[in-house]
C-alpha cells in the first residue's frame, strides 16, 4: 500500500498526552513520545478513540511507530485487549536492535497475530495482509 493509497482511507489524527495517533479504517499508526512511560491509565483515551471508529464489523490493525524509547508494562497488551477486543494484530516498526528486543519480550504477552518490522512498508504490508485476510472470511450480506 502506498502513502496515498493510506490517506485515502484516513479518519482522524489524536494528539494525546503520551504520543500521535493515526486512525484510518482499519489501522491505527501510533508514534509514542521520547521517555514516556505508558500505562493502562495513559493509554485509556487512545483505545476509547479506537472503540469510536472500530467495532466487530470493522475491526482494526495496530502499528507502532517505534522512533523513540518508552517504558510499558508488557501485560498492558492483556488489559488493553479486554477493553478492546476488535485488534486484528498488533506490529511493531522498530528502527534500533533495542526497541526491537523490546518488542519481542512484549510479543509474548499480545493476544493476537503481531509481527516486528524494520520499515514501516513492511508493516503496513503486513498489516495490509491481515486486514484481507478478516475481510475475506466476514460473510457477506
Amino acid at each position: 500500500m502506498t502513502g496515498t493509497e493510506l490517506e485515502t482511507t484516513f479518519l482522524a489524527e489524536h494528539r494525546l498526552a503520551i504520543g500521535t495517533f493515526r486512525f484510518y479504517h482499519n489501522l491505527v499508526i501510533g508514534r509514542i513520545d521520547e521517555g514516556q512511560q505508558v500505562t493502562l491509565d495513559s493509554a485509556l483515551p487512545v483505545i476509547a478513540i479506537g472503540i469510536e471508529f472500530y467495532n466487530r464489523k470493522r475491526p482494526a490493525v495496530y502499528l507502532s511507530d517505534r522512533q523513540h524509547s518508552y517504558s510499558m508494562d508488557p501485560t498492558l497488551h492483556l488489559e488493553a485487549h479486554k477493553l478492546f477486543p476488535f485488534l486484528l494484530g498488533y506490529g511493531v516498526v522498530a528502527y534500533n536492535d533495542i526497541n526491537r528486543r523490546v518488542a519481542e519480550l512484549e510479543q509474548q504477552f499480545v493476544p493476537c497475530p503481531s509481527g516486528i518490522f524494520d520499515s514501516m512498508d513492511a508493516g503496513l504490508a503486513w498489516a495490509m495482509q491481515l486486514i484481507g485476510e478478516q475481510e475475506k472470511s466476514r460473510p457477506h450480506r
